[in-house]
């Protein structure tokens, strides 16, 4: 998808938030294979799940944060959702379409809708096509100011950053349950962006009834859940959907609470007392990893500690406008580069074991990661040897944003360079100086940043951060090559799901041999849950399907 305006905010959640995150994990944690839900579901109870900050937004406007997209999961619904797969990638599945088909070039699209599907109360209207022709229209309006309209970008009649000032023109209702959908140009992945809440379904009638701002406290969805009270700073609680019109997807729980309680220690108070099921288990605060690991309810099965990945790599970054680095002749230095990097020693070394090497620049929990694979794994002789080959030493900045757990990272880089003959200089920055520098593009050579996905598609791991036109702001590195580029396209247009993952496969096995950056490691999160409430699984989107839950 193309880049919008701002599109480093991306970068920095990643790099601003996430490195705790990587920190976070103890190596001892079972991993999501592990976590199995053993008798049979049954409904009533409360799921109590805390949330760590307010939302800004729980509606499909603006919900943009993990907290809020958590809450508009679990009350909102679109064309599409995602499903969890056999090898625990992500797969956009029908929700409210029951079918949907494309052009030979996936330029236009038809989502055939489901009949009988309702409102929540008290609307309780049947959904039709108009209603998505509202809802994204609304979205996309300028004036409403989504700060996710981005997600809609590839539809006809939206400018380069999503918005339609004159409305989506490639957005009609072909008939009450036919809905048509014509792009700006060839995306065969537009069902795996429909899973995010931006794209839902919501009465706007009904909005302007009652005025946004009493919308935005009771939002009105289609799903298992419905706000029951928002008490602003305090909790959210929904209740399950009594006219919920998906009998077979129907929530166990009666309710879910979400108490909103920023502190860890907290958090680990509350959850200590049985307050709330689960907790994200962080680097700083209370508690501990080695507190959490070592506790007699974990050891005893009472508690379970689980790794989850997550659709986020961290890398280093090269700019291919350095003179040092960038172009054809400097490809053998950039080959060293990769090679001297041990990735499973760093990861034991400065991040306790806790992320997940990397297989390539595209993480698990993305359909076609299977397909990935390192141009240039760990391989100090090789290094060495491309070194003595191109003159025997070279001398880089490396720049890393002012954070003691980066400077454990910078330092362990420097070593593993400096045995092949490369002197880097480590240059540490405030985030938002870091974030300017990069973006500018001109003095930077080697520097380490991520990239989280905004939805599960190999797409948003090669467009955004490597295609010609975005490589500058996207992975900061001002990547350009023309075949990548036409592989890309040509991947975009091609709708046999099986040949298109192969062709982006090919295209990243050749921007990973261009070498522009090198993977370090895949993210994982960390939660740790009680057993009075099953099957609390966090897909890699951090998400959980809340009306899978039950209550012992």
């Amino acid at each position: 998808m193309s880049v919008r305006s701002g599109r480093i905010s991306r970068l920095s959640l990643v790099a601003g938030a996430l490195l705790a995150l990587a920190l976070a994990v103890a190596a001892c944690g079972s991993t999501a294979s592990d976590k199995a839900s053993p008798g049979t579901p049954k409904p009533g109870g409360t799921y109590n799940f805390p949330l760590g900050l307010e939302p800004p937004s729980i509606e499909p406007l603006n919900a943009q944060e993990s907290e809020g997209m958590q809450v508009a999961h679990q009350i909102f619904q679109g064309l599409a959702r995602y499903e969890p797969q056999a090898d625990g990638s992500l797969l956009a599945v029908p929700d409210i379409a029951e079918s949907w088909s494309s052009n030979d070039d996936a330029t236009v699209w038809t989502f055939r809708l489901k009949h009988g599907v309702t409102f929540q109360r008290p609307v309780g209207r049947e959904v039709t096509a108009r209603g998505f022709v509202d809802a994204w229209n609304y979205v996309t309006d300028p004036a409403n100011q989504s700060y996710m309209v981005y997600v809609l970008a590839p539809i006809k009649g939206s400018d380069a950053a999503g918005y339609a000032k004159g409305g989506l023109r490639g957005v009609k209702a072909l008939d009450r349950y036919t809905l048509q959908v014509t792009l700006k140009y060839p995306f065969a992945e537009l069902p795996q962006i429909l899973g995010m809440p931006v794209a839902a379904v919501w009465p706007l009638a009904y909005m302007k009834k009652i005025g946004h701002q009493a919308f935005q406290s009771r939002p009105i969805g289609t799903g298992p859940y419905m706000v029951a009270k928002w008490a602003h700073g305090k909790y959210i609680d929904l209740v399950r959907n009594p006219d919920y019109w998906d009998v077979a997807r129907a929530g166990y729980v009666d309710s879910i609470h979400l108490p909103i309680i920023p502190p860890p220690e907290e958090q680990w108070r509350e959850f200590q007392k049985g307050s709330i099921d689960m907790m994200w288990v962080r680097a700083t605060g209370v508690p501990q990893v080695d507190t959490v690991e070592n506790d007699p309810n974990v050891k005893s099965g009472a508690w379970t500690a689980t790794k989850w990945p997550m659709l986020c790599v961290a890398y280093i970054g090269l700019n291919q406008r350095s003179p040092r680095l960038g172009g054809a002749a400097n490809l053998p230095l950039r080959q060293a580069l990769n090679y001297s990097v041990d990735q499973k020693a760093l990861i034991d070394g400065a991040l306790e074991g806790v992320p997940a090497e990397p297989k390539g620049f595209v993480p698990d929990g993305i359909p076609g990661a299977d397909l990935s694979a390192l141009a240039y794994p760990f391989d100090q002789a090789r290094a060495e040897k491309l070194m003595t080959q191109s003159g025997g030493e070279a001398s880089l900045d490396y720049w890393y944003r002012t954070d003691p757990g980066y400077a454990r990272i910078a330092r362990m880089l420097q070593a593993g360079w400096a045995k092949v003959g490369i002197r880097v200089t480590l240059n540490d920055f405030e985030w938002g100086t870091l974030v300017s520098k990069l973006t500018q593009g001109e003095d930077d050579e080697l520097f380490i940043t991520g990239w989280l996905a905004d939805y599960p598609s190999i797409d948003d791991f090669l467009y955004p951060l490597f295609h010609s036109g975005s490589s500058g702001t996207g992975s900061c590195t001002s990547y350009n090559n023309p075949e990548f580029d036409r592989l890309l396209e040509q991947a975009r247009a091609t709708t046999d799901a099986g040949r298109r993952l192969r062709l982006y496969a090919q295209a990243e096995r050749l921007v990973l041999s261009d070498a522009p950056v090198i993977p370090l490691y895949f993210y994982r999160d960390y939660r740790i849950t009680n057993n009075r409430v099953q099957n609390q699984v966090f897909n890699p989107m951090g998400q959980v399907d809340m009306w899978k839950v039950w209550v012992k």
